[in-house]
């Protein structure tokens, strides 16, 4: 396992640009290198090469793209988040979908930003803090209006009812697993996982069949993030 070396001081940190469109690869290449405390190594145009260049560079932060041939910036981020999990790590994507941002930061991404939004707010994001997750302008405006609709609001005050074990098995109905499937993951019985979803449809208004799993799939991004 290769992680980016710590940066040494008043040294520019070591970055790694991944994009398959060349014109705006340079684009973002530009942008970044105004910043004296940052130093472009490499570039790579697809995912395999993009970490051919991670193994021999090792850099302190990645910039990638999220569609990209062979290997794309989902898969990227499952294989720094192994391999090299000091490495900061920045998604930028036409594809600002709340689902995305949300996979994107459970793989261990510092931010993510609209494309749109990439001139203006790449070099914020690299200068925050790096325990902080970034998400640009357009991104944050997505998430405000979501959880300020009314239905989100309802749930979210109903979620405070939740306990800490009916959560996590909220949290698993979110991926679709079976209650036995939940069972196993938690360490509990059929029937402890039974109960769990039985007042969860009783707090959360979602009785039926398969009502429960339809509200926990479609709010996915709510509760994970609640």
């Amino acid at each position: 396992m290769s992680e980016p070396q710590n940066v040494p001081e008043g040294a520019p940190a070591d970055v790694i640009v991944a994009d398959d469109h060349p014109l705006f690869r340079s684009g973002v290449v530009s942008c970044l290198s105004a910043d004296t405390s940052l130093k472009i190594v490499a570039e790579a145009s697809d995912g395999e090469a993009c970490i051919a260049k991670l193994e021999l560079f090792r850099p302190h932060i990645l910039i990638a793209d999220l569609s990209m041939p062979r290997i794309d910036g989902f898969g990227l981020l499952a294989w720094a988040q192994h391999n090299q999990p000091a490495l900061e790590t920045y998604v930028l994507s036409m594809h600002t979908e709340l689902a995305y941002v949300q996979k994107a930061k459970e793989l261990g991404a510092n931010g993510f930003l609209a494309k749109e939004d990439a001139q203006s707010e790449l070099l914020n994001a690299v200068r925050q803090d790096a325990g902080l997750f970034y998400t640009s302008e357009s991104i944050g405006r997505q998430v405000h209006d979501y959880l300020s609709a009314p239905q989100n609001e309802t749930l979210i005050h109903a979620l405070r009812n939740v306990s800490k074990a009916e959560k996590k098995v909220l949290d698993l109905l979110t991926s679709s697993h079976t209650s036995r499937e939940i069972a196993e993951k938690l360490n509990l019985s059929t029937r402890t996982v039974e109960a769990h979803r039985s007042s969860l449809a009783e707090k959360l208004d979602a009785k039926g069949p398969n009502k429960l799993l339809e509200l926990a799939i479609t709010n996915r991004q709510l509760i994970l993030g609640s």
